[in-house]
């Protein structure tokens, strides 16, 4: 391949975003998004080149493939495919460049050289041999922490990535250091040096592009509400918001509750239709808007209109997880679980219930219904996103410092037991 285009060691002029295992679900843009903001902030200099899997042969062979599964009733990850359009307004205030590529880090390896890239972050397989330095990414593990969740087989495969990753990078980055003491305790001899993202919400360019009483009357809700932002995976535990809601509805009908995200769990298929099914019994399902996929933008007016965000999930891999993010970055305030990784958060908008307990959590609610309208208003949009932008600078940082090492120690032989790009997207 051709040689970098600045020195091994030195600061990056030319950096690969690698889009794989990031886009086409929510969660994985708004991290893509963070790395890129995060760069650019840290760095106004650096040109960003991001690669998007979505042409090719074997892009187009996996969608075929998926097609074909879809239409069989069979599991795909054909909700993993790429969105161009979407990444494009994730990224509009990053002027960052993309460029449509083919499936696996052999073709990776190949856009960066015809680009002169210098390094490539974050990698969420382990790159080819005759790739620029690269930085590795692993999100997090929960089959660990939650096996009941998992199949053995796919406890299994993730232990083997993750053990590919650690042993073929030199750097890896996480969202928080819960991930990395588990790396430490699972993965004690490791060859990669960890790097541990600092917590860092800030509001996107299109954060205050809709008011909340339009979305409110776009989705039907009126009244006062909480607000959930998860898929509705299992270990997200929406369960304990219903029975939490259930509890204030005694004393308070005129609250209700908004759930955002998709209602389906490939490993627990009945998981929503049981939940809704709870929710009737219980009297509340009348009070419950669950909206599915929506508008980000939508999204986002109505974490601010809510009296609180509520993240009752079981585990996350990062600091309160996407939804916590956007409700601090917004001013908001958020009431989250206790576990380990939810409370790396230092920041007075948050407050904290007992794991999996609804009547910790309805307490939780009543204080914060019970301050709502004597609350302050949040600080204007300007200063929201001058403080956006410190978190995000401190953030890119510690992303320089992960290529650096990358570029300094330079590329492994070892890199070349790349990871198929077949892997599974996390469920997180």
């Amino acid at each position: 391949m051709n040689l970098p285009h600045s020195a091994i060691g030195s600061r990056p002029k030319r950096l690969g975003l690698l889009a794989y295992g990031f886009i086409g679900w929510g969660g994985g843009l708004d991290f893509l998004r963070g790395i890129a903001t995060g760069l650019r902030h840290a760095d106004p200099e650096l040109e960003l080149h991001v690669l998007v899997p979505m042409r090719g042969p074997l892009a187009t062979a996996r969608s075929l493939r998926d097609a074909v599964r879809g239409l069989l009733g069979r599991p795909t990850g054909a909700a993993h495919q790429p969105h161009l359009e979407h990444l494009e307004r994730a990224l509009a205030d990053t002027d960052a460049i993309l460029h449509k590529i083919d499936l696996g880090p052999r073709a990776a390896a190949r856009a960066a050289s015809r680009l002169q890239l210098d390094a490539l972050i974050p990698a969420f397989v382990p790159q080819a041999s005759g790739a620029p330095p690269w930085v590795g990414y692993i999100y997090d593990f929960q089959h660990k922490r939650l096996p009941q969740f998992f199949s053995s087989e796919e406890c299994a495969r993730r232990d083997i990535d993750f053990g590919r990753m650690l042993d073929s990078a030199e750097a890896v980055i996480v969202n928080a250091r819960d991930v990395e003491h588990d790396i430490e305790r699972y993965f004690p001899h490791r060859r990669a040096r960890i790097f541990a993202l600092p917590f860092s919400p800030a509001p996107g360019h299109d954060a205050f592009a809709v008011q909340p009483d339009d979305a409110c009357r776009r989705h039907g809700i009126v009244g006062p509400y909480f607000i959930v932002c998860n898929q509705f995976w299992k270990h997200k535990d929406h369960g304990t918001a219903f029975k939490a809601l259930a509890v204030l509805a005694k004393r308070h009908p005129e609250l209700s509750l908004v759930c955002t995200g998709a209602t389906s769990d490939y490993r627990f298929p009945g998981y929503f239709d049981e939940l809704m099914k709870q929710a009737a019994h219980d009297g509340i399902d009348g009070r419950i808007h669950a909206l599915g996929l929506i508008p980000k933008p939508d999204q986002l007016a109505l974490i601010r209109g809510a009296v609180a965000l509520i993240q009752p999930t079981l585990f996350e891999g990062g600091p309160g997880g996407g939804a916590v993010y956007d409700a601090i970055a917004l001013g908001q305030r958020a009431i989250a679980s206790d576990i380990p990784v939810n409370t790396e958060i230092d920041d007075s908008l948050v407050s904290f219930f007992r794991t999996g307990n609804a009547d910790s959590l309805a307490d939780a609610m009543l204080a914060a219904w019970a301050d709502h309208a004597a609350r302050e208003c949040p600080p204007p949009p300007e200063e929201l996103i001058a403080r956006g932008v410190e978190r995000r600078r401190a953030c890119g940082d510690v992303l320089l410092q992960a290529v650096a090492h990358a570029m300094a120690v330079g590329a492994s032989p070892s890199q070349a037991r790349s990871a198929s790009p077949r892997q599974r997207i996390p469920q997180s």
